[in-house]
C-alpha cells in the first residue's frame, strides 16, 4: 500500500525548507525511479516528452518530478492542475517532498542541468538518498556541473 506524507510545514516566509523535507515522499520517489523507470523513458532536461501535462501517469520521456507524479495521481488532479488541466509540476514537487525549488536541496535532486551530467533514473534515485542519508553535498554545484566527481557512485 502506497503510504504518502501530506504534512506541510511553512516557515513565516510561506517558504518551505529543507529540515521539513518529507522523507518518506522522497523515498518513495527514489524507490519509484529505481524499480519502475527505465532510461529509455527518463530525461532530466523536462517534465514531459510528449506535452501531455494532464495526466499524472507520465506516458513518455520525463524527469524524476514528471516521472513520479503517478504517486500521488490524486492529489496531483484535485490540487496541482490549473485552470486548464494542466499540472503544475514545480508546485506539486516543492508541496510532495517539503522542498522549496529555489533550494539547493531542489536543485541537487531535480534540476534540468543533471542532464548533462547524470541523466539517469539511478542516478536521481541516488542523489535523493544521498540527500537523506548525508545532507547536501557543499560541492553540489561543481558535482551537477561534472567539475566534480560524482559523491554517490
Amino acid at each position: 500500500m502506497l503510504h504518502v506524507n501530506y504534512s506541510s510545514e511553512k516557515t513565516n516566509n510561506n517558504l518551505k525548507r529543507p529540515n521539513n523535507m518529507k522523507r518518506e515522499n522522497l523515498q518513495l520517489m527514489a524507490d519509484h525511479l529505481k524499480t519502475n523507470v527505465k532510461q529509455d523513458n527518463f530525461d532530466m532536461g523536462r517534465y514531459r516528452g510528449d506535452d501531455d501535462f494532464s495526466n499524472p501517469v507520465c506516458g513518455s520521456v520525463g524527469c524524476t518530478v514528471g516521472t513520479c507524479t503517478v504517486l500521488d495521481a490524486k492529489n496531483v488532479m484535485n490540487n496541482f492542475t490549473d485552470y486548464d488541466g494542466i499540472i503544475e509540476f514545480w508546485a506539486w514537487s516543492e508541496d510532495f517532498t517539503g522542498i522549496y525549488r529555489g533550494e539547493d536541496e531542489w536543485s541537487w535532486c531535480f534540476h534540468s542541468k543533471w542532464r548533462n551530467t547524470d541523466n539517469t533514473p539511478m542516478g536521481a534515485a541516488l542523489r535523493i538518498e544521498w540527500l537523506l542519508n548525508h545532507g547536501l553535498p557543499e560541492n553540489w554545484k561543481n558535482q551537477m556541473r561534472g567539475k566534480e566527481e560524482l559523491c554517490y557512485m
